[in-house]
């Protein structure tokens, strides 16, 4: 069981005989850290940084005997904040277990530590011709211990799976101080239940992480990028769906843009110009990655698709500027906070299909609520992962909960989620709640239970 909050010369004390002074961040440096995307993440004030698995083994048991919460980071990038602290817990940082150990090419696996940075593992296996398999806007500065702690998902997770099915095998340490080791390097294995699951989404409620091991697979070459409009969400899908079925094409990325976030988006970047093509303010925008090869083929369906009605105009870029300037559009989300502040986020996910009338009786419930209330949409359309920011400009906390509700309506009965791959971290925990049966949440702390039995992993997470 946790204890009560201890102060920070009495954590000292108890840490300066478990693990290395030079592994200890006072709270006078920790002030001069950027806490990312929560306010919170560096309340805890004191942060420790092992080096090595028996550094983290000795801290999490020294953490387990005298019930000091322990709050894993990584790139502090999490959007559900799963990396918020508190006076009295302790921060374990990732930073310096940022070693990637193995390249296997002839394997196609990595053997990393948790602090590695995705773009690290990108550009390391790129010379060898190779990729993880996964790509996110964070990609800098979020960690491979961080994505899959938070099972993430991102651009290519439509025909490469999200981080579950990138994952061969990990070493971690649980929440009982016990060294979990099932660091496989093969996709086929049938030992019994696979508990490494249990661990990939959990956001370091189970266990830390201190070794990964990863399939690869073979790094995209150069790519053809569109920029395409639609008269609307259905037109969108429409598209897409021609796209998907036209032979010998290959999509790498189909990436979706609602109007407002891609006007002001562009508007705050000073690329106005980019936009420009289509000159219908109401139309959503199609983001599209092909291998440079099938650059013809996808003019050509594009054609068709237009012939049938289907987008209204497209672009393609002519140069790496041109495609820079596209995806950057696509990737700079927080632009629209400029104009539209204190936004509420959401990450959901449903069929494709579903889409347009998800969205057409989601913006009529919005404006039910509040018609000042604003909705701006990016999404990955081709799995139908969307990220939704509802804002009217100011503050709305009365309002959080019936927007929140107005989101989560319909996703279950269409076979969606609420919580697509950005985790629950505290922000869904009200939704977990009210969306996931109660015998299948007794089953999930059943298992919190036997990982970390005082209760001391990333607390107040999740459950």
């Amino acid at each position: 069981m946790l204890t009560a909050a201890r102060g920070t010369e009495e954590l000292l004390s108890g840490l300066s005989r478990v693990v290395d002074v030079g592994s200890i961040i006072l709270p006078d440096r920790v002030k001069l850290l950027d806490p990312g995307l929560n306010d919170h993440n560096l309340d805890a004030g004191l942060i420790v940084a092992p080096s090595s698995v028996e550094e983290v083994r000795a801290l999490v048991s020294w953490c387990a005997s005298e019930g000091v919460a322990l709050v894993p980071h990584g790139g502090r990038t999490s959007l559900a904040g799963a990396a918020a602290s508190q006076p009295g817990h302790l921060v374990l940082s990732t930073s310096r277990l940022n070693k990637i150990i193995e390249l296997d090419e002839a394997s196609g696996t990595a053997l990393v530590e948790p602090g590695v940075t995705l773009c690290e593992l990108q550009l390391a296996t790129a010379e060898l011709g190779l990729s993880p398999g996964i790509d996110l806007g964070a990609r800098d500065s979020a960690t491979i211990g961080g994505m899959v702690s938070t099972n993430a998902g991102g651009q290519q997770s439509f025909r490469n799976g999200v981080m579950r099915h990138r994952v061969l095998g990990l070493e971690a340490v649980l929440g009982n101080g016990n060294l979990f080791v099932d660091l496989k390097k093969v996709s086929k294995s049938n030992e019994g239940y696979a508990l490494r699951h249990l661990l990939i989404g959990s956001e370091g409620t189970l266990g830390i992480l201190t070794k990964i091991s990863l399939a690869l697979l073979p790094v995209d070459g150069d790519k053809a990028t569109a920029l395409v409009s639609c008269r609307d969400e259905a037109s969108a899908v429409k598209t897409f769906q021609r796209l998907r079925a036209q032979s010998g094409l290959e999509l790498l990325a189909v990436e979706f843009m609602s109007p407002g976030y891609a006007r002001i988006t562009a508007a705050e970047r000073g690329e106005e110009s980019t936009l420009a093509f289509e000159p219908d303010q109401n139309a959503v925008f199609l983001l599209l990655d092909t291998p440079l090869q099938h650059e013809s083929i996808l003019s050509e369906t594009l054609l068709t698709c237009s012939e049938h009605e289907e987008l209204s105009n497209a672009i393609f870029a002519k140069s790496e500027t041109d495609r820079s300037k596209f995806w950057a559009i696509r990737e700079d989300v927080f632009l629209t906070d400029r104009q539209y502040p204190d936004g509420i986020s959401f990450d959901i996910s449903l069929p494709v299909s579903a889409l347009p009338g998800y969205a057409a009786a989601l913006a009529q419930r919005i404006e039910n609520i509040l018609p000042q209330l604003k909705v701006f949409t990016i999404g990955h359309l081709a799995d139908g992962n969307m990220h939704l920011t509802i804002s009217c400009g100011r503050p709305i906390p009365d309002l959080h909960d019936q927007i929140r509700r107005a989101v989560n309506v319909g996703l279950a009965e269409v076979g969606g989620s609420f919580s697509a791959e950005h985790g629950i971290g505290t922000e869904k925990r009200k939704s977990l709640r009210e969306n996931v049966p109660a015998h299948q949440l007794d089953l999930m702390q059943s298992i919190k239970q036997i990982f970390d039995p005082k209760g001391i992993m990333n607390p107040g997470k999740v459950l």
